[in-house]
């Protein structure tokens, strides 16, 4: 669903490595293809992006997307975005689109890196504003959606696949040994317990976190989001109720689309229960 690369630092991405990125994103994005120059300078930056359209399919809805000196790319969905929508107009947004990615780029220039305690899905964008010059980067709170960065000399590069990472360096990166054994001898469980991945240089921007990066190349990480527990008292129908209650409504803000929707069924209960809501529910085929 979508794909997302680009580049912040004092040399630029040329079009030799430009061109053949995007065409390694294309199976993420088979829709559009596209790149742009956010800056040109001391410091340079671009954004590349393939769009797979699911809300708002016409072409003003592409991505790189630009309000004023704000750009953004965007892999996800913000699934109520109806909502957040309804609420920036009433403050005085004004939209050219019905598309959830302008609500979150509408979102961002209203309450800042804040935004993303209004929205409720799963995301990795890019967003660089040409006011305060600063490059953010954010994970959605249980890490959905895939985003990794490299820094090095040249500067940060960052992606939704390692390959486009490789791509635009014009050279790959060198295998992480250790992490490789780390895995074969302790199983999966044991590779989050460290920042490292199967490449050395490249990391992961962690769950629910904004990542800004400056002009000077300064990062800076920030967690906006922490799992908690609040027990309540109640009776077992009231959470088998509450239970329905909220399960019901997921389903409901998920289900918007512009395009056919499918269910990947295991044969257990979840999935199952999950595309007979669909049906049942709200009159899915």
């Amino acid at each position: 669903m979508c794909g997302i690369a680009g580049y912040i630092g004092k040399n630029q991405l040329s079009s030799g490595r430009v061109g053949p990125t995007l065409k390694l994103m294309e199976n993420r994005g088979p829709d559009n293809q596209a790149h742009v120059v956010v800056q040109r300078g001391e410091v340079n930056i671009d954004f590349l992006h393939a769009r797979l359209s699911i809300i708002d399919l016409g072409e003003h809805s592409h991505q790189p997307f630009k309000i004023g000196p704000y750009t953004l790319i965007f892999n996800g969905e913000i699934y109520n975005y109806v909502e957040v929508r309804r609420e920036l107009k009433k403050l005085g947004a004004a939209f050219r689109t019905n598309s959830d990615t302008e609500v979150l780029l509408q979102a961002h220039i209203q309450w800042g890196d804040k935004c993303v305690d209004h929205f409720e899905g799963m995301w990795a964008f890019a967003i660089y504003d040409g006011k305060r010059k600063r490059l953010l980067l954010s994970r959605d709170r249980f890490a959905e959606k895939p985003l990794y960065y490299l820094f090095n000399s040249d500067g940060l590069y960052f992606a939704s696949e390692i390959k486009f990472l490789w791509s635009m360096t014009g050279r790959l990166g060198e295998v992480n040994q250790k992490h490789v054994l780390r895995y074969l001898v302790n199983g999966y469980k044991s590779l989050y317990k460290t920042e490292e991945t199967y490449f050395k240089g490249v990391r992961e921007v962690p769950y629910a976190t904004n990542m800004v990066v400056d002009n000077d190349l300064k990062i800076d990480e920030r967690r906006y989001w922490v799992p908690s527990y609040q027990p309540e008292k109640m009776t077992l129908d009231e959470a088998v109720g509450r239970t329905r209650e909220a399960l019901l409504e997921s389903m409901r803000l998920r289900l918007r689309s512009d395009v056919p929707l499918a269910f990947c069924l295991s044969g257990g209960v979840d999935s199952s229960s999950l595309a007979s809501i669909a049906a049942k529910r709200f009159g899915h085929k």
